[in-house]
């Protein structure tokens, strides 16, 4: 799980991270020219969240891939972010990992909105860093622990911003 600042972190993730895994994104992006059509052939996960039965159908579905032993990268904020700050994590993946008791692996991404903030389209000159935290148990996460667990992986990524 990645803050998520530019379309940059994006190219980031790709490139560094050398374990196969799928993404999951809204579904705004399937609408996207070619980038939707690659990203469904390449077999990521489009999270509906118009409703709480379609975000269920999209959490059941990246269950699904995730038994498969895919690895799964996901923004939990949800969209990139405004103003550079880390936002408020949505519930999601985190309810994935509880349920099959996978870890996450937490991940800063510094330096990305300022080289390309959302809503523009002029990239300025700076350095991206991206930090791969230690892995976070589920071991023992439950739905009555779940808010102190998100809380948790937030604070993580946010001290290294």
């Amino acid at each position: 799980m990645a803050n998520h600042q530019s379309i940059y972190d994006i190219w980031l993730i790709y490139g560094w991270i050398d374990t196969p895994f799928k993404w999951i994104m809204k579904k705004e992006i399937r609408k996207i020219p070619f980038v939707g059509k690659a990203c469904d052939s390449a077999g990521h996960i489009f999270a509906d969240r118009s409703n709480a039965v379609r975000a269920k159908h999209s959490i059941d579905e990246a269950k699904v891939r995730l038994e498969k032993g895919a690895s799964v990268v996901i923004f939990p904020e949800g969209t990139r972010t405004k103003n550079g700050l880390l936002g408020r994590f949505k519930k999601g993946a985190f309810m994935i990992a509880a349920d099959l008791h996978l870890p996450v692996v937490p991940i800063t991404i510094r330096g990305a909105y300022d080289v390309l903030p959302a809503n523009s389209c002029y990239i300025k000159p700076g350095t991206i860093e991206m930090v791969v935290h230690e892995p976070i148990s589920t071991e023992n996460l439950t739905y009555e622990n779940l808010p102190e667990f998100i809380n948790k992986i937030h604070d993580i990524i946010e001290n290294d911003l």
